[in-house]
Parts: C-alpha cells; sequence; structure tokens
C-alpha cells in the first residue's frame, strides 16, 4: 500500500514539474534540446527536419547523424551561404521525400500482411515485395539526387574532406564487424563441448 502511494505521488509531482515548466519561461526539455542544436537562431527549429526513431520519437536518426544525403555537413565547415543553398536543397525536395516516404510505409505495411497471412499466397507475398523493392528503388533514386546536389555546393577541399571522413567512418566500420565477428566465434568456442 505504502509502495503504491509512493508511485502515485511521484508520477504526480512528475506530471506537475512537466505541466509547470513552460510556466517558468523555461523550454521544454525537446525544445532545449533542439535550440543547441542546428543553423538557426535561437528559439527557431534548427537544423533539417530529423527522421522520427523507433517508435515515432525523434532521435538520433536521420540528419542529425548522418548529416544530409549521407553527407556529415557538420563536419565540412560550411559557409553561411552554402547553409542556404542546402536549405533550398531540402525545402524543395521535402515534398518528394513526403510522398516516397507514405508510399513506402503502405508498401512495408502491405507486405508484412501478406507475409503473416495464413494461408500463404506465394503469388501475393511476391506481388507485395516487387512493389515494395519499385519504392525502396524510388527512394534510393530521390536520395541519390539530393546527394548530387549537396555534393556540388561543396568546395573542392569539403569534397575531399568528406572522402577522408567516408575512408575513417568505413574503417570503424570494418573494425567494429571484426570484433563482432571475434566475440561470434568466441562464444561459439565456449558453448561447443569440450573434447576430452
Amino acid at each position: 500500500m505504502r509502495r503504491g502511494a509512493l508511485l502515485t505521488t511521484g508520477g504526480a509531482l512528475v506530471l506537475a514539474g512537466v505541466l509547470a515548466w513552460p510556466a517558468a519561461g523555461q523550454p521544454a526539455p525537446s525544445e532545449a534540446g533542439r535550440q543547441t542544436h542546428g543553423w538557426q537562431d535561437a528559439g527557431e527549429r534548427r537544423g533539417p527536419q530529423r527522421m522520427r526513431g523507433m517508435r515515432g520519437q525523434r532521435g538520433m536518426r536521420g540528419a542529425h547523424r548522418r548529416g544530409v544525403a549521407g553527407i556529415p555537413l557538420r563536419q565540412l565547415d560550411l559557409s553561411d551561404a552554402q547553409r542556404q543553398q542546402v536549405r533550398s536543397i531540402i525545402e524543395a525536395r521535402r515534398a518528394d521525400f513526403r510522398s516516397v516516404g507514405e508510399r513506402l510505409r503502405a508498401a512495408a505495411r502491405a507486405q508484412h500482411e501478406a507475409v503473416t497471412r495464413v494461408p500463404v499466397d506465394e503469388n501475393e507475398v511476391r506481388a507485395r515485395a516487387n512493389e515494395l523493392a519499385a519504392v525502396q528503388a524510388d527512394m534510393a533514386v530521390l536520395r541519390a539526387r539530393v546527394h548530387e546536389q549537396v555534393y556540388q555546393v561543396l568546395t573542392p577541399e569539403q569534397q575531399t574532406k568528406l572522402q577522408s571522413l567516408r575512408a575513417e567512418r568505413e574503417k570503424r566500420r570494418a573494425e567494429r564487424a571484426e570484433r563482432m565477428k571475434q566475440r561470434l566465434e568466441q562464444r561459439r568456442q565456449q558453448r561447443a563441448p569440450q573434447q576430452p
């Protein structure tokens, strides 16, 4: 009984704090994080629109982590003019990304429904898988076009730096894969019955 009362009281205090936060003149925690992030003046939404992560939360996915079209712009020290050009490219393609994204979600949902339907209709599964692949190809082409446009905004020095950043990232990825492979092999050896 006492623990339940404490949990109820604690929940009420947390809720009161969240509701009182704007009254105190402070930005909400989600807004505070955005204010230190991106290209615009304080108080405005910063940086390109971030993609929603797992379960719909905004997270470290999309523009923040990988940059725009796979280009880590923060590490390339863009000028104000370059930032504006990138913003224009993103804005020009925003509706396209939204449209293809909606098609992608619908195709993935349709494929999932076909795969989980009992009894299995192989022709239906193949048709939904082909539709999903076609929409994924559309998204890949759209991303490639944006990548090309953003890449052309970069100076030759920035393009060179981008290539070295990509090489470093690929090296780290290969090292992680090798470590993972070694750990898996060690686990297999530990699980294998001991030979007398």
